[in-house]
């Protein structure tokens, strides 16, 4: 005879009985996740696969030695993030150029301090916070930019799963969808490489280790291991010294582990082990920074003196209630450029999130009974969005943000890490109210109504109406409220389905897929340069136009590039009496050209410089060769003092290597007051967004 527990299973259809093929396969994939990402790893790496945009660089130099148009497999270069491309990148190239000094010697004469220079591969003790960097010293540049990127997505994905089980109390399939959802959230994705993708990886580390070396607080060595992941990012967090981002992620920090503390205060009685593991942890931490205060304390002196950034104050306020529903856009920008009132795509870039839905929310969720000790998490969350929320749109008092150093924090990069903080409260609240929280269907309609009314003002009162046309509008606000309505209606299934494809859409699409780094090292300028510098190693360029960091890439000493904080003992060779020191006291792109007449400076842009330079002024620094486009240098001959001759080129795209000398007869060089082939006045650059109030954002 059947038991009843038989019986009833016999009464179940045997469809509902079987696993769903699709549902066993991700539970697969959560469950080895760690497996999964160590193979993925190991496989981007082996492919030489990367998700830089230095392909950007063909368009400045295209002409290859492989006969290859473009290294790019999937995607497109993201001329826009030069950040990217023309900075970063080309810095960890030229540290491998360099077996990865503290300073390297490759810019200007007195070198530049790589430690700050967004987070450059060093041979230093610092390089412990640069996990992202480790590839580099055994894997080599290509590989190990591999590494960077691989390493970097692949741990922000596994990060985010942690922490969004810990939001949701180990809701596996909402917290997939929050790994997606954190990871390729367009805020990250578009600034992956800079400041924004170091500080949220290092932000989401330090908080789920936290986290756990207090709910696990019975393990040792477990306390250990997420000790020494605190010990790692948070050296890392120091050191990207970029406080517009880091003072309002402290306080994220900081309001979060108030929160646990009180989540687990009946639970949690210190031990003999806490008080070595704690304090051997922020000992080592100190360490590390102390020993980076004493190597760089010139660089960073230096850099907080520039006049931007350093004496960039910031008040706070003024972002118009529209910015909040930014992220409608995030559809749409990785497939079409946003050129309106100055801003661009990585502007624009936001976390999706429910944060209005959530205001909203909050009494029903305050009040439950149910679910009072997960209302914590919430509830610290929550007050971290209204205290940087009010900093964005209202502004505190100038003694209050002082204090608070908030005048850091300019309300544009204020409202990315409110962002940030939206999409970890969202993640709590949907998961919360679909365990805990009945609402009366007619005030679910209420909700959604208001909030619909709000995003559709935001949308066609502000720049989002010139961006979208009338059909993208109305669908764009018809996917948000079914979504809404899935999630205050709890069609979870719907919901977290819908939820992914928009926010894979919005990130995954962002950052090419390439193979290699050919971009810069296969072109055949590149290799003219390289072969040049192995016969003269110790010799100074200088790169005209917008060639000025492509050289350093290559292990090149350039007095023109890309500086974090200005090379004084440089300018003041040509510049004595500091007339100029506002313009180049500062962190700029440096473009330079070289003129028979006066040496003269001009400011572009809050981060970018020009500089015409004279024959006297080119000797005075040591200029040996200078790379030229369509200039015909050798025309300054006849002027029997600097002698251009032409080594290389002209190319297709009309660069030429000039190797310099000098006569003895200097007078002759003040006899031209006129340049005849043109500098500064007549350079066509490359065409860039306009400042924001953060200055020039690229």
């Amino acid at each position: 005879m059947e038991t009843r527990a038989q019986k009833r299973t016999s009464e179940i259809p045997y469809e509902r009985t079987r696993k769903n093929p699709f549902v066993w396969i991700v539970d697969q994939i959560i469950r080895f996740r760690y497996l999964i990402g160590v193979l993925f790893l190991i496989l981007i790496v082996a492919l030489n696969l990367n998700g830089s945009s230095i392909g950007s660089w063909d368009r400045i130099v295209s002409e290859r030695s492989d006969d290859k148009k473009s290294d790019v497999i999937f995607g497109e270069n993201r001329e826009v993030r030069s950040d990217e491309w023309m900075v970063q990148t080309p810095f960890y190239f030229s540290q491998a150029e360099s077996d990865y000094p503290v300073v390297n010697k490759q810019y200007g004469k007195e070198g530049q301090n790589m430690i700050i220079a967004y987070n450059s591969p060093v041979k230093d003790l610092t390089v412990i916070g640069k996990p992202f960097n480790w590839g580099f010293f055994f894997l080599g540049k290509e590989r190990g930019l591999s590494f960077y990127w691989g390493f970097k997505i692949i741990a922000m994905l596994l990060l985010s799963f942690e922490m969004v089980m810990i939001l949701t109390k180990r809701n596996k399939y909402l917290s997939l969808l929050g790994s997606f959802w954190i990871t390729f959230s367009p805020s990250i994705q578009w600034w992956f490489m800079q400041h924004v993708g170091d500080l949220m990886f290092f932000t989401l580390a330090i908080m789920v280790a936290s986290y756990y070396y207090i709910a696990k607080h019975k393990n040792v060595l477990l306390r250990l291991l997420m000790m020494s992941l605190i010990v790692i990012n948070g050296i890392g967090f120091v050191l990207v010294l970029y406080p517009a981002h880091q003072v309002p992620l402290v306080y994220l920090i900081l309001f979060w582990l108030f929160g646990t503390l009180i989540h687990f205060r009946k639970e949690l009685v210190l031990d003999i082990w806490d008080l070595p593991i704690i304090i051997g942890g922020l000992g080592f931490i100190s360490f590390v920074l102390l020993h980076f205060y004493s190597t760089s304390k010139e660089a960073i002196d230096a850099t907080l003196n520039t006049i931007y950034p350093g004496h960039r104050e910031a008040e706070g306020g003024g972002r118009p209630p529209s910015d909040f529903f930014l992220f409608l856009t995030n559809w749409k920008i990785p497939f079409e450029n946003f050129n309106f009132h100055g801003t661009n795509n990585g502007e624009v870039a936001s976390y999706f999130n429910f944060l209005p839905l959530t205001v909203l929310l909050s009494p029903f969720i305050f009040f439950s009974k149910k679910g009072k000790e997960e209302k914590y998490l919430g509830i610290i969350l929550g007050l971290f969005c209204l205290f940087i929320f009010g900093w964005t749109y209202f502004g505190y008092s100038h003694g209050i943000a002082k204090a608070l150093m908030l005048t850091y924090v300019t309300s544009t990069r204020s409202l990315v890490t409110l962002g940030f903080g939206a999409v970890l409260l969202s993640l709590w609240m949907i998961n919360f109210i679909w365990e805990y929280v009945k609402i009366p269907w007619w005030i679910k309609f209420i909700f959604l109504a208001l909030i619909m009314i709000l995003a559709t003002h935001s949308v066609t009162s502000s720049i989002m109406g010139l961006y979208f046309n009338n059909f993208e509008i109305f669908m764009t606000l018809v996917v948000f409220a079914l979504i809404m309505f899935a999630l205050l209606f709890k069609l979870k299934k719907f919901f977290i389905l819908a939820m992914t494809v928009i926010v894979l859409v919005s990130g995954v699409f962002v950052n090419p897929i390439v193979h290699g780094t050919g971009a810069i090292d296969k072109k055949t300028l590149a290799e003219e340069i390289v072969k040049i510098k192995k016969e003269d190693p110790d010799a100074i360029w200088l790169s005209e136009g917008d060639l000025y960091n492509f050289t350093p890439a290559l292990g090149v000493k350039t007095i023109n590039s890309v500086r974090f904080y200005p090379d004084m003992k440089m300018w003041h060779k040509i510049d004595p009496k500091h007339k100029n020191e506002e313009i180049y006291n500062r962190y700029a792109h440096v473009r330079a050209f070289v003129v028979a007449e006066p040496t003269k400076f001009r400011l572009d842009r809050p981060d970018n410089f020009t500089v015409n330079i004279n024959f006297t002024d080119l000797k005075k620094l040591g200029v040996k060769y200078v790379i030229s486009n369509d200039r015909g240098l050798e025309d300054y001959n006849p002027l029997n003092y600097a002698q251009f001759e032409e080594i290389y080129g002209p190319d297709k795209d009309k660069w030429s290597i000039y190797r310099l000398s000098f006569t003895s007869d200097e007078a002759k060089a003040a006899e031209a007051v006129v340049d005849p082939v043109g500098g500064m006045d007549n350079y066509q650059e490359i065409p860039q967004p306009a400042p924001t109030e953060d200055g020039y954002i690229n």
